[in-house]
């Protein structure tokens, strides 16, 4: 069986860490009975459009991780909340899987013709994104309100789109032979290929906005991103998880589907890293492996998972480890939205 998808160590604290979040309704939250999914990554980009067309008119709210943001060149890279964003606004270079469609590359193969750094590739159309980000974040705006704005000059209406964090909060990746290093500095550097020892999360406030949307929500779902790398870094941040658990309905989506078919490109990528993560929390890449993830490691939070009708074979595991489950057609975000409305409406 292949796996398709898209994507002990003490925590580290983020900057401003140890302040208490308070919430407001600086955006996203409702406090109406809406729906927040929580997400990073590709999969999880993919479904956040066609999930606000499949609940409309009730509102949705992404939360987005902040985990594998880095400083890069003076400038504040988010890569997840960046692809959301992309997606929604129907500019994402979705051959890629990050990025914006048709972009060009002169400055970043610019910078390594003069001896800087190249294994962290960004676009020049992307680029204007993240000074325009940089220059609203030394002006003092939080990222909550950056992203807002960032949204409107995209296009993007609904959903509300809110980093799980304003501070920077950088997952670290311990490799085997004892070196820690950034996550993208693994993932996109190293390509996700050394073995991982165990994975520190940077914990620290959650970002009032974000915790507000889930105030009075009535569902929350965790999206078909990495259990570890995406949902393990928002769940992390103080207060988080237990705002999640407040919520009445909690649905999280296996980020697997169990196929024959061979793995490539990016697809590939993702599930290798996925695959090491897991191994590194001790789970395993499949579906009923990451049910037990969930159960393991963030007891009682999930109310009920879903998996892809090809993974019938792994009922039996999943409910053995304590979770009701559900199918949906995982490969297929507009149905997988249809499903998910259907369930939280």
């Amino acid at each position: 069986m292949t796996v398709v998808s898209e994507l002990g160590t003490p925590a580290i604290r983020c900057s401003g860490a140890g302040e208490t979040a308070v919430r407001t309704t600086t955006g996203g939250g409702s406090g109406t009975g809406g729906v927040v999914l929580l997400t990073g990554g590709l999969g999880g980009a993919r479904l956040a459009a066609a999930l606000a067309r499949a609940l409309a008119p009730r509102d949705l709210t992404v939360v987005v991780n902040v985990g594998d943001d880095l400083d890069w060149h003076g400038l504040r890279v988010c890569p997840d909340l960046d692809t959301v964003l992309y997606s929604l606004a129907d500019q994402l270079d979705r051959e890629r899987g990050w990025g914006r469609a048709g972009d060009t590359f002169t400055v970043a193969d610019t910078l390594g013709t003069l001896g800087e750094p190249a294994w962290f590739g960004i676009g020049d159309r992307d680029l204007a994104l993240h000074l325009v980000r940089a220059d609203r974040l030394r002006a003092g705006q939080s990222l909550t309100e950056v992203t807002g704005d960032l949204a409107r000059r995209l296009g993007v209406v609904r959903p509300a789109v809110l980093p799980a964090s304003d501070g920077p909060c950088p997952t670290v990746v311990v490799l085997e032979d004892g070196r820690a290093v950034g996550f993208q500095e693994w993932y996109v550097g190293m390509r996700a290929e050394p073995p991982v020892r165990d994975v520190a999360f940077g914990a620290g406030a959650a970002a009032p906005a974000a915790l507000d949307a889930l105030d009075g929500a009535a569902a929350v779902v965790l999206g078909p991103s990495s259990p570890v790398a995406s949902i393990g870094t928002i769940l992390s941040l103080d207060g988080m998880a237990e705002a999640v658990a407040a919520v009445p309905r909690r649905v999280a989506v296996s980020p697997t589907v169990g196929t024959h078919e061979p793995l490539s490109g990016s697809v590939a990528h993702h599930a290798l890293a996925r695959r090491q993560l897991l191994a590194a929390r001790g789970g395993v890449d499949t579906p009923s492996g990451v049910a037990a993830h969930y159960v393991r490691h963030h007891p009682g939070l999930v109310d009920l998972y879903l998996i892809d009708e090809r993974d019938r074979d792994q009922v039996t595991e999943i409910e053995r480890a304590g979770l009701r489950l559900r199918f949906a057609p995982l490969l297929d975000a507009e149905g997988l939205a249809e499903t998910l409305a259907r369930l939280v409406g």
